[in-house]
């Protein structure tokens, strides 16, 4: 795949960005030994929801110093206060994975300051995609790895704001009127480009 410049720090931190960037990617080949917690597997996510201190039960037994990962943690914010308690009391460190920032900040949750560094990963570079950058390919559809990867990159990006659109800002209620942000995004994609 493609090797991202981005270092991992010593202590917990939280690693967000938009979708697609290869948030899970990077983790798993940097934290291949973590337990990991996928907040996308739907049980899982209820399970912690309904008891986060159900997290720190499991870990209970893990060594001081182990490293953490849990995965859209933008899903159960609750939980950062069980993983402030177990960085306090244990030691632990964490991963915190998720797309969504604003979710976090708007629920008024733990964001563990002083505790966890904050990482972001965006698109990919150019000295990223080394040989296979190509600057009118990236004016066109941006540095996303799939529309990089994807010989329909416009098809790839459509669907792509289409969920941004759907998951992003109609469930979060961000705007009353979807359809006149849908064209303000494309107007200023436009004169991004």
């Amino acid at each position: 795949m493609f090797s991202r410049i981005i270092e991992a720090p010593r202590g917990s931190f939280f690693l967000l960005g938009p979708r697609g960037t290869g948030k899970s990617t990077w983790i798993s080949e940097h934290f291949s030994g973590a337990r990991t917690y996928d907040l996308l597997d739907q049980s899982e996510c209820l399970r912690l929801e309904r008891d986060p201190h159900q997290l720190g039960r499991e870990l209970e037994l893990l060594d001081p110093e182990s490293w953490v990962v849990i995965d859209e943690v933008q899903k159960v914010p609750a939980l950062l206060d069980e993983v402030h308690r177990l960085i306090e009391k244990r030691g632990m460190r964490f991963v915190l994975c998720g797309s969504s920032a604003r979710k976090l900040k708007r629920s008024g949750v733990n964001l563990l300051a002083g505790r966890a560094e904050l990482v972001r990963m965006n698109p990919l570079l150019s000295v990223e995609l080394g040989d296979r950058f190509d600057t009118e390919r990236a004016m066109l559809f941006g540095t996303l790895p799939k529309a990089i990867l994807n010989a329909d990159a416009k098809g790839f990006l459509m669907a792509y704001a289409a969920l941004y659109l759907n998951e992003e800002i109609r469930a979060e209620a961000l705007t009353r009127n979807v359809g006149a942000f849908s064209r303000f995004l494309e107007v200023a994609a436009q004169q991004n480009g």
